[in-house]
């Protein structure tokens, strides 16, 4: 059995749940992911995506227990959690350690082979050799609706823009808005049918684009909430947008650009100084 709990974003959450379904197949193990809503994302798994369709899968929302055996041991549970996953795991990883392993090339596959243990991720730590990424997921009902309907619109010169701001430094300076205003100009100059869908959680950067070029420029006039229901499933609705245009103008260190990118297999061009 192997337990799993999504840490982080949108896109960081799905990477970890895509790399722990492709470990559980591989291995041949029985698959248990514990969703937690926070501030990284305040939202149930069921108001974003339809169930998930994987045979020894099972996604539950977590419980009051769960807040005291299965989460994160941190200051903030006093580390009680700690105490039982010792007790109930044969090793337990969290998300540093998961990913300072996954750049040291640990046999993870080896790891999870015939014991019960338990991991946070936010990284794509284990990818699948036999499925495309994150066909797992599929957005419920009313969200696939809305994609439907922002790309609408799209023509085979559609290009995505990904600006990501508020709290990730790293977009912040190494890629500025003037990076995007450059390469913008740049692909009007190769067609002049260019147009762009810009997803961000910057208004001031929205305001900007769409000051610079026009009706060239689509965008959501809902702003970056990752507190509420609503504003959860606008980012999902973005990410996928932005999946069905021509290629993504990325943010650096930002896995929302990459994950939208690979859902359709398109190309993610991060803009960086």
């Amino acid at each position: 059995m192997i337990t799993l709990v999504p840490v982080g974003g949108l896109a960081n959450r799905m990477k970890a749940m895509d790399s722990a379904i492709a470990l559980a197949g591989k291995v041949q193990a029985d698959l248990r992911i514990i969703w937690y809503k926070d501030q990284g994302l305040n939202c149930r798994f069921d108001e974003l995506f339809q169930p998930l369709s994987v045979q020894q899968v099972r996604l539950k929302e977590a419980s009051f227990l769960d807040l005291w055996i299965n989460d994160r041991p941190r200051k903030k549970n006093f580390f009680v959690p700690r105490l039982f996953q010792n007790l109930l795991f044969k090793d337990c990883i969290y998300e540093a350690e998961v990913t300072r392993r996954m750049h040291q090339g640990f046999d993870f596959e080896k790891w999870a082979r015939n014991h019960s243990v338990y991991l946070a991720s936010c990284v794509y730590f284990f990818p699948s050799e036999e499925k495309k990424p994150f066909d797992v997921f599929t957005p419920i009902a009313p969200l696939q609706e809305e994609i439907n309907r922002r790309s609408t619109l799209f023509n085979a010169h559609t290009i995505g823009i990904h600006i990501r701001r508020t709290d990730n430094f790293i977009s912040i300076k190494e890629s500025p808005t003037e990076l995007f205003v450059e390469e913008i100009k740049k692909e009007i100059k190769r067609c002049e049918d260019a147009n762009f869908y810009l997803a961000s959680d910057s208004e001031e950067d929205k305001r900007i684009l769409c000051s610079a070029f026009g009706n060239r420029i689509r965008t959501s006039d809902k702003a970056a909430d990752r507190n509420s229901v609503n504003g959860m499933q606008d980012a999902l609705i973005e990410m996928y947008t932005l999946a069905r245009t021509k290629k993504i103008l990325g943010s650096a260190q930002s896995s929302y650009s990459e994950t939208a990118a690979q859902l359709f297999g398109i190309d993610c061009v991060i803009l960086k100084r």
